[in-house]
């Protein structure tokens, strides 16, 4: 990175600001050019008066977690990253823990179990936030992440803080209707009383399945009502099928794999291959799971 500012001050603002950071490093499929500019807060108080600022000075910006589902392009993100690492700490309470956005889920599912709950093992595996799990709706099959919500703290687009339940939040796969409209999540309130999950077996199930390991994006199309994504590619004949250093997954056709120097180009190439074919072979035109930016 060009630029590196501790002490950095956003219209009065202090917070810890970085310049021409490369994307490429806060994302897990390790893919995009340079941000002009990252936002790191500290605290959930801080994303707040970062987001509120930078939507009063008009600003372009994006706020990025860890980083397990977006694209960024070649060309980098020309407005500013708010990068929410930092913003982390979790509250076990009588029945439920709160979690701030930043938060990554390993650590949301360790110190769930110091408590001996197993209610959120659903989401074993997925490399994010909770502020991006929430906002995504992560999950499983059997589970996804409104199903646990008990409360989700929100900066809303007129700059208002708020606790919604999750009725009002527009769940469905994959997607909250909130985040959509401009929300942010700040933090989240997940029950630890009814079903368990067992991490366990759906860790070694991932890890059978899916390139665990490998630098991805996670699943790169939306499942489609009546069958997977990655069974329609894979009948095709698609598995292994690369463009530069960008390799579609011969474990789950479902998954792009960076094996070294792949480009978002690369990448978004194989996407246009996979609909093309997949609307041919199927007639089903395949949305994107992941956030293409750029």
């Amino acid at each position: 990175m060009a630029g590196h500012d501790p002490a950095g001050r956003l219209n009065g603002l202090a917070i810890e600001t970085r310049y021409d950071v490369a994307l490429s490093s806060l994302t897990t499929i390790g893919v995009g050019g340079p941000a002009r500019r990252l936002l790191v807060p500290s605290s959930i108080e801080q994303l707040a008066a970062v987001v509120r600022r930078l939507r009063l000075e008009r600003e372009r910006f994006m706020v990025l977690g860890a980083g397990s589902n977006v694209l960024f392009a070649d060309e980098g993100f020309a407005g500013t990253i708010v990068w929410t690492g930092r913003v982390c700490g979790i509250d076990v309470r009588e029945g439920c823990v709160r979690a701030a956005a930043g938060t990554r889920l390993v650590r949301l599912l360790d110190d769930t179990h110091v408590v001996r709950a197993g209610t959120l093992d659903f989401l074993a595996g997925i490399p994010g936030s909770v502020g991006g799990a929430v906002a995504s709706n992560a999950g499983i099959r059997e589970a996804s992440v409104a199903d646990a919500l008990v409360a989700v703290e929100l900066l809303l687009p007129n700059g208002e803080r708020v606790d919604w339940p999750p009725p009002a939040c527009g769940f469905s796969y994959r997607r909250m209707a909130a985040v959509a409209e401009g929300a942010v999540v700040l933090s989240a309130d997940l029950s630890l009383v009814g079903r368990r999950f067992d991490r366990k077996s759906l860790l070694a199930f991932r890890k059978a399945t899916q390139p665990v390991g490998a630098r991805t994006a996670g699943c790169v199309f939306r499942n489609p009502h009546d069958r997977p994504a990655g069974a329609m590619i894979d009948e095709l004949g698609l598995k292994g099928l690369r463009v530069g250093d960008a390799r579609i997954s011969g474990k789950h056709a479902n998954f792009i794999i960076n094996e070294g120097q792949a480009t978002c180009a690369q990448i978004r190439t194989l996407i246009d291959i996979v609909r093309r074919k997949v609307y041919k072979g199927h007639r089903v035109l395949l949305d994107l799971e992941i956030e293409v930016v750029g």
